[in-house]
């Protein structure tokens, strides 16, 4: 395994099923294997079923109270099945953004991995675009998830990838893991003398 230097400060990814790890537990999860990769003390605030309006509710708990320097937020999917408009979906995104960065944590957004499913899909990829153009406008990093884990002629999640069309299999956390060590390599993110 690289070493990747020493990190400080602490950080939590807060977000549904796919954060967590789901349908293993979360120690399998791409943000449990990347932190330990990475040698980041982390906390893993993925919560099976969430939706952003649930994420938003919990976030001064989950994310506020803890003395951490960055937060990687991300959701969306269990929203695109309930049907919520990209609107309140970008606008929980972006409270939770805009809380985070009034108390000195630094956000970073991860883009929902694709779905096999086409009419939550095709909400998800509007809610992609909108995280997207937000975090451009606003100088928030973006983990892009989605470009690892879509297969480009079907726009579905990878054939050996996913356990049920919707959450990764553990492949599918390995190398959701391998885009979030990636990104903090490369973006020097919490790097000591960086």
């Amino acid at each position: 395994m690289k070493s990747h230097g020493t990190y400080r400060g602490k950080i939590v990814a807060i977000g549904d099923s796919i954060t967590y790890g789901f349908p293993y537990t979360s120690e399998g999860s791409w943000f449990n294997l990347a932190a330990k990769q990475l040698n980041i003390e982390h906390v893993n605030k993925g919560v099976n079923g969430d939706t952003t309006d649930g994420m938003l509710e919990r976030f001064y708990k989950d994310v506020l109270r803890q003395k951490l320097s960055h937060v990687i937020i991300m959701g969306g999917t269990n929203d695109a099945y309930a049907k919520i408009s990209a609107d309140e979906v970008i606008n929980n995104l972006q409270t939770m953004a805009e809380l985070a960065v009034d108390n000195t944590i630094i956000p970073i957004f991860g883009l929902p991995i694709p779905c096999n499913d086409l009419e939550a899909e095709s909400l998800l990829r509007l809610y992609r675009e909108k995280i997207c153009q937000y975090a451009v406008e606003n100088t928030i990093a973006v983990i892009n998830f989605y470009e690892a884990m879509v297969e480009e002629d079907s726009c579905k999640i990878k054939e050996g990838l996913h356990s049920d069309g919707i959450h990764p299999n553990k492949a599918g956390y390995k190398v959701m893991a391998g885009v979030a060590v990636e990104f903090f390599t490369e973006m020097k993110i919490l790097l000591i003398g960086k």
